[in-house]
C-alpha cells in the first residue's frame, strides 16, 4: 500500500472514532467559548458616563441634532473639540476614552460612504464597542434619512489605520480571539492525547507491525485533526454569533475561518505529537499542553488588544503563530477585509510553521520506533 492510501485509511479510522464520540467532542468544543463569552463578554461593556470628545466637521442641522440626541438619550459625557488633532491628543493622554468625528459627508446612507468615525483607545475597546451601536442608531435617527435596506451604516470604528465595520462589538472581538484557542486545544487533544492513548491501549503497536508506511500514522492523524479543528471553529463561531458576534465578511469569511483553523491545527498537531513522543502519561501531557496553549493564546491578544499587553510579552507575541491566526480571524469578523500583503504573509507563516512541526514530529516519531 502507498503513503496516500495508508494515510486515508488511518484518516478514516480517526474520523470514525471522532464520530463515535461526537456528543463529547461537541461539548468539549463548546465549553471553552461558552464559558469565556459568558464570563468576559460583558466586562466593561457599559458606555454610561464615558468621556468622549466630539469633532463636528459637518456643522449642519442634522449633526447638531445628532450631538443633542447623544447627550440627552445616552448619558455620554461629550467634550466639544474644534479639530481632530486636539481630540487625538486628549485620547492619548487619557482625558477621553473615545472620539466621535462627524465627517462633512454626514448625513449619508450612501453605499461605502461613512458619515461618522469613532476613534478609540486600545485599552477601551470593550467600552467603545458597546457605545458604537448607540452612536450608530442615534446618527441614523438624527440624519432624517430613511432607507428600507441601507447598504451601509454611517458609523465606523477606527484604531490606528484600521477601519472596522459598523457591526463590530467587543463580543465579535472576543469571539474572533476564541476561535484560534478552541482550534489549538482541539489539535492538542486530537493529536498528542490520542497518540498516548493508542500507545497505552496497544493500538500503536498493532499499527507498527502492519505493512503500512509509518509516516501515514502521522499524516492521517494530522488531516483528521485538521477536520476536527475546523469543526471546533464552526462551533465556537456559532456560539459567538448566538451571543451577538458577527462576521463582517459574510459567507466567504466563514470559509476563511475554516482555512485558518485547518492551518493552525496542522502546526499544533505536529507540536502535540512532538510532546507525545517524549511524554508517556496522559496527566503529564495534559499539564504540558495547557502550559503551552494558554500562554500562547493570551500573548496573541485572544482576550485583550495586543497593545494593552505588558511590554515583556510582546517578543513572545511576535513569534507566536496564534498572533497571525488571530489577525486573520479579526480581519474577517470585524473589518470585513484583509490587506492582501498581510493575508499572504500570515498564511505563509502559518503554513511554514505547520510544515516544520510536522517534519519534526515525523522524525521524532521514527526515532521512538528505532
Amino acid at each position: 500500500m502507498g503513503l496516500l492510501s495508508d494515510s486515508y485509511t488511518l484518516f478514516t479510522r480517526e474520523m470514525l472514532i471522532f464520530k463515535a464520540n461526537l456528543r463529547t467532542n461537541i461539548v468539549r468544543s463548546a465549553i471553552f467559548p461558552l464559558f469565556i463569552i459568558l464570563i468576559f463578554g460583558n466586562i466593561n461593556t457599559t458606555y454610561k458616563n464615558t468621556p468622549v470628545a466630539i469633532v463636528n466637521y459637518a456643522n449642519n442641522p442634522q449633526s447638531l441634532a445628532f450631538i443633542n440626541d447623544l447627550q440627552i438619550n445616552n448619558d455620554v459625557n461629550l467634550v466639544t473639540v474644534t479639530n481632530q488633532q486636539n481630540a487625538l491628543q486628549m485620547l492619548q493622554t487619557g482625558q477621553v476614552q473615545a472620539i466621535i468625528v462627524i465627517l462633512p459627508t454626514y448625513p449619508t446612507l450612501s453605499p461605502g460612504v461613512k458619515g461618522v468615525q469613532v476613534y478609540y483607545s486600545n485599552t477601551q475597546v470593550s467600552v467603545v464597542a458597546a457605545l458604537l451601536p448607540v452612536v450608530n442608531a442615534t446618527a441614523v435617527q438624527a440624519s432624517g434619512l430613511v432607507a428600507p435596506k441601507p447598504q451601509t451604516v454611517p458609523v465606523s470604528m477606527v484604531q490606528s489605520d484600521a477601519v472596522y465595520a459598523g457591526q463590530s462589538s467587543y463580543k465579535t472581538f472576543l469571539a474572533a480571539g476564541i476561535i484560534p484557542m478552541v482550534v489549538i486545544f482541539s489539535a492538542l487533544f486530537a493529536g498528542g492525547l490520542s497518540m498516548i492513548t493508542d500507545r497505552q491501549m496497544g493500538n500503536l503497536k498493532a499499527f507498527l507491525i502492519t505493512p503500512i508506511n509509518k509516516n501515514a500514522i502521522i499524516i492521517g492523524r494530522v488531516i483528521s485533526s485538521g477536520v476536527q479543528g475546523a469543526f471546533s471553529a464552526l462551533i465556537a463561531l456559532a456560539i459567538g454569533i448566538a451571543f451577538g458576534a458577527g462576521v463582517a465578511m459574510g459567507t466567504i469569511g466563514v470559509v476563511w475561518l475554516i482555512v485558518v483553523a485547518f492551518l493552525v491545527t496542522i502546526g499544533f498537531v505536529g507540536l502535540a505529537m512532538i510532546i507525545a513522543s517524549r511524554v508517556k502519561r496522559v496527566d503529564a501531557y495534559a499539564i504540558f499542553s495547557q502550559a503551552i496553549g494558554l500562554p500562547l493564546w493570551y500573548a496573541a491578544g485572544g482576550i485583550t488588544p495586543i497593545a494593552s499587553l505588558p511590554s515583556w510579552i510582546l517578543p513572545v507575541t511576535t513569534i507566536d503563530p496564534l498572533t497571525y491566526a488571530t489577525q486573520i480571524t479579526r480581519g474577517v469578523m470585524m473589518q470585513g477585509f484583509i490587506p492582501f500583503n498581510e493575508l499572504v504573509f500570515d498564511l505563509a507563516l502559518l503554513t511554514g510553521i505547520g510544515l516544520v512541526f510536522l517534519f519534526i514530529s515525523m522524525r521524532m516519531f521514527k526515532s521512538t520506533l528505532d
